[in-house]
């Protein structure tokens, strides 16, 4: 749990670093730590809204049915990308590709971690 939550501060902070930078001022850290706790609820929210006035058109418009899982998850992914930029005080693009980078370098950094030797540990009859 304790590395989630280092994770989830170490992905903030990363993000407020690259939104500032994209926007040429500091923006609001706590906006940006909310914007990242609350955008997985709006793709949620946005994907059953979105899901749910398809499923209320398809009687009428039945091809649309083909549509309506892509059409759920871009429009849940704009919704929470529009969470993040409007609590982080930025716009839709800069939050856009700061995500993307911020996604990106965490990713190397994940990678680069899990792939650096650990020392052996101590026996347990020498550890505390």
């Amino acid at each position: 749990m304790l590395d989630l939550l280092l994770w989830l501060l170490g992905f903030s902070l990363l993000l407020w670093l690259l939104l500032s930078l994209l926007a040429g001022r500091l923006v609001n850290p706590l906006g940006v730590f909310l914007g990242v706790l609350l955008a997985p609820a709006a793709f949620i929210i946005g994907v059953f809204l979105t899901g749910a006035a398809l499923a209320f058109l398809a009687p009428s418009l039945p091809w649309l049915l083909l549509l309506a899982v892509p059409l759920a998850l871009f429009v849940g992914f704009l919704l929470a990308l529009f969470t993040l930029a409007a609590l982080s005080g930025t716009g839709i693009g800069a939050a856009f590709l700061a995500l993307l980078l911020a996604l990106i370098i965490m990713t190397l950094l994940s990678a680069a971690a899990w792939h650096t030797p650990t020392p052996p540990s101590l026996p347990r009859h020498l550890m505390f």
